[in-house]
């Protein structure tokens, strides 16, 4: 059958090719035969005009000639006017065996009026007319008269064939345009037909081979879902509406170990799937319950034929016609998963916020640092220059101070963050406090808390503790800010300090040494913190203060990890309106020691040496160039590791102060090795705004010598420039 068709479609196209061709041959060729018409009546025309002309010409030139012999008969004009006669009678001769029956040009009229006169000339030249000799000038009078006559007749019907003429060639184009127009507009209409039916064919072809297709992609569905649903993970079951089993695929027979032989109807499933009755009935109510919606999906746990028990979660799908098709996935790894989640999930979350703080602290570090580099570092470089006397060296000092304790607090909030110890010493904490309590920031906070009061009660005989400085003025700076923010309208912050001797763990710590501690105390009659915060209260971006005035909620849990980081601990206790804050840090009997003196700047200068400087930050290439110069050495610099290198190619530098982060381009590690490249002993020293990373340990196994932190200072670049050069 399909055959059949194919060899029916082959021979209609076939009969289709042949129409088409011999209607294209037939248009063309009776396009070619009218235009041809067209073309070659205008000429046919045109020469029965001028054989008309010709004879005319030659009936003038007799009359002429029978003019001459009235004015002077003589025997040669006689034989010049019979020469002339005979050539007209010859062309009247020809002119009626060719057009004498054609009436285009009225050639038979023009015969009727010239021939009779042409013969009256002969005969009356050859025996004379009227009485009168042939030789006499009575006959040539005679004769003119006749002859003209003639030729008058004869040139009108010429004109009047000109003009008979033209109306008939424009009468024959008309028709020929007419009916060139009719064959054409057939032409084209057969053409249209012609064409239609071919896109009718391509159609049919179209909608065949599409046919053709769909039924291969319906066989290879089929194939697949039946594939699928014989391997698919999940077991599948479909059931009419009274319950008995259709389908069941391999999976469902590897979950509960039953096939279709143990079970044909879903009576039979839930008494071996669930034999405690009272469960049974559950899940049959439930089941119940859901066959009134489209779709359902249930968890129930399932005895299977080796007595195992299984979690599985079903899936239902209930069709109109009464059956159902369930899935059945064995959940039970994952609720084990589910239960060993849950009671991780505390340590968990709190390591990921405390990873989240981390994150934080990393990523604004080095941006933060490079803002902070003209605060720290242009001042110093303001204070070299200006007489000792000078009324600008407070406030310049002030802005040298405050961005040196912004930029230590970046670097300790990082290190706090990623869990580093810093540089610890013994220090006083009611020192400290003192300190903090006349400090800008202590200001900034009772301009927005007026209505606060502060009271201390700072033991004058406290132990002093080992830590750092700064670690421990941000822990006193958030916990008094936290107090503060947690009193409405008007109250009292209370900080006080103790000597204490712990024999017993606090609540919260598993690991607790016992011993002296320094005890900060900070209290506040605000509001209070409900059970639920305090369980969250030391979790990072947790706040209830106000933000964009003082809440980061960050506060709590930088003062948590440095607690930690001191090996301290926190006892916090809020009832009846009163919330205390008490920290415990460990004591030590080493005595507090003067700071260190600076080293004298003759130690550090430079001596003319070229340092080239590599950075990404205009305004860092700028402090670091300044102050180099200041230092003594001939500095130059590039904005990116690439320049360092094309640099370094035609030029020498006896050091390079190499950026470690630079966006976008090769950082400074990769630049260091591209330079080794080229310069296989070039000194360079690491600088950075952020942490030292592994990036910077990989640059100094390569040769990279010290690691400076950013916002730089004179003593530490020169020193550490200086320490590099010497090497």
């Amino acid at each position: 059958m399909k055959k059949n068709r194919q060899f029916s479609q082959i021979l209609l196209w076939f009969f289709m090719a042949v129409i088409i061709c011999g209607m294209i041959t037939v248009g063309i060729i009776t396009n070619l035969t009218l235009r041809s018409i067209e073309k070659n009546l205008p000429g046919t025309l045109l020469t029965e005009l001028n054989d008309l002309s010709f004879v005319l010409e030659n009936l003038a030139s007799v009359v002429n000639a029978v003019e001459k012999s009235t004015i002077q008969t003589s025997s040669e004009n006689l034989s010049l006017l019979k020469a002339k006669i005979h050539t007209v009678y010859e062309d009247i001769v020809r002119l009626r065996e060719s057009y004498v029956y054609d009436n285009l040009v009225k050639a038979s009229a023009f015969h009727a009026v010239v021939a009779p006169a042409i013969t009256d000339l002969q005969v009356w030249l050859t025996d004379g007319v009227s009485g009168y000799g042939p030789e006499t000038k009575q006959t040539a009078t005679i004769s003119l008269l006749r002859i003209q006559e003639a030729y008058q007749n004869a040139r009108m019907l010429t004109n009047k064939s000109r003009v008979n003429a033209q109306k008939t060639l424009e009468r024959q184009r008309n028709r020929l345009d007419r009916f060139l127009f009719n064959v054409n507009l057939f032409f084209v209409l057969t053409i249209i037909i012609t064409f239609s039916m071919v896109y009718l064919l391509v159609q049919q072809y179209v909608l065949q081979r599409r046919e053709f297709i769909a039924q291969s992609e319906l066989r290879e569905q089929r194939d697949l879902l039946s594939s699928l649903f014989e391997n698919v993970l999940m077991g599948v079951i479909v059931s009419n509406q009274e319950g008995k089993l259709l389908l069941s695929n391999k999976a469902f027979k590897e979950i509960s170990g039953y096939s279709m032989e143990d079970i044909e109807t879903l009576d039979d499933w839930f008494p071996k799937a669930y034999p405690d009755p009272v469960y049974r009935e559950k899940v049959m109510a439930d089941w119940k319950a859901a066959t009134s919606q489209n779709r359902a999906i249930r968890e129930f746990k399932i005895t299977c034929k080796n007595g195992e028990v299984k979690d599985i979660e079903f899936r239902g799908t209930f069709l109109k016609d009464g059956r159902a098709l369930l899935t059945m996935s064995d959940i039970t790894g994952r609720k084990q998963t589910e239960r060993m989640l849950k009671e991780s999930q505390k340590i968990k979350a709190r390591a990921k916020k405390m990873e989240s703080l981390g994150l934080l602290a990393g990523g604004v570090a080095h941006d933060l640092n490079n803002i902070l580099s003209g605060i720290v570092s242009y001042p110093e470089l303001l204070l070299m220059d200006l007489p000792e006397d000078s009324n600008l060296r407070k406030p310049i000092q002030t802005i040298q101070e405050s961005g040196q304790r912004a930029a230590a607090i970046v670097l300790d909030l990082l290190t706090v963050a990623r869990g580093v110890a810093t540089s610890k010493e013994p220090m006083n904490l009611n020192k400290l406090i003192r300190d903090y309590l006349v400090s800008p920031e202590f200001e900034k906070l009772k301009h927005f808390h007026d209505a606060v009061k502060i009271e201390t009660n700072l033991d004058d005989n406290l132990f002093n503790i080992y830590g750092s400085q700064i670690h421990i003025r941000k822990v006193v700076m958030n916990l008094v800010s936290n107090a503060a923010e947690a009193i409405d309208i008007d109250g009292t912050i209370t900080i006080s300090t103790a000597n204490s001797y712990v024999d017993k763990p606090f609540r919260g710590y598993d690991d607790f040494n016992e011993g002296e501690y320094v005890i900060l105390s900070v209290s506040d009659d605000g509001s209070g913190i409900s059970e639920d915060n305090l369980e969250r209260i030391f979790e990072p971006f947790y706040t209830k203060k106000v933000m964009g005035r003082s809440g980061t909620g960050l506060g709590l849990a930088v003062v948590w990890n440095i607690v930690q980081d001191h090996k301290g601990y926190i006892d916090l206790k809020s009832e009846n309106n009163r919330t205390t804050f008490n920290l415990y840090f460990p004591i030590t009997r080493e005595v507090v020691s003067d700071r260190k003196l600076h080293r004298p700047l003759e130690d550090y200068k430079g001596n003319g040496e070229k340092i080239l400087i590599v950075d990404d930050i205009d305004s860092q290439r700028k402090i670091a160039l300044k102050m180099l110069e200041k230092l003594g050495y001939s500095a130059t610099f590039v904005s990116s590791g690439e320049e360092a290198v094309e640099y370094l190619k035609q030029h020498e530098a006896d050091l390079i102060v190499l950026d470690m982060i630079m966006d976008p381009g090769i950082n400074g590690r990769e630049t260091y090795e591209r330079i080794l490249k080229i310069k296989p002993n070039q000194k360079a020293i690491i600088a950075s705004g952020f942490a030292e990373t592994n990036e910077v340990k990989k640059a100094q196994q390569l040769g990279a010598g010290r690691y400076i932190r950013k916002p730089f200072n004179l003593e530490n670049l020169g020193i550490a420039v200086k320490d590099e050069l010497e090497k």
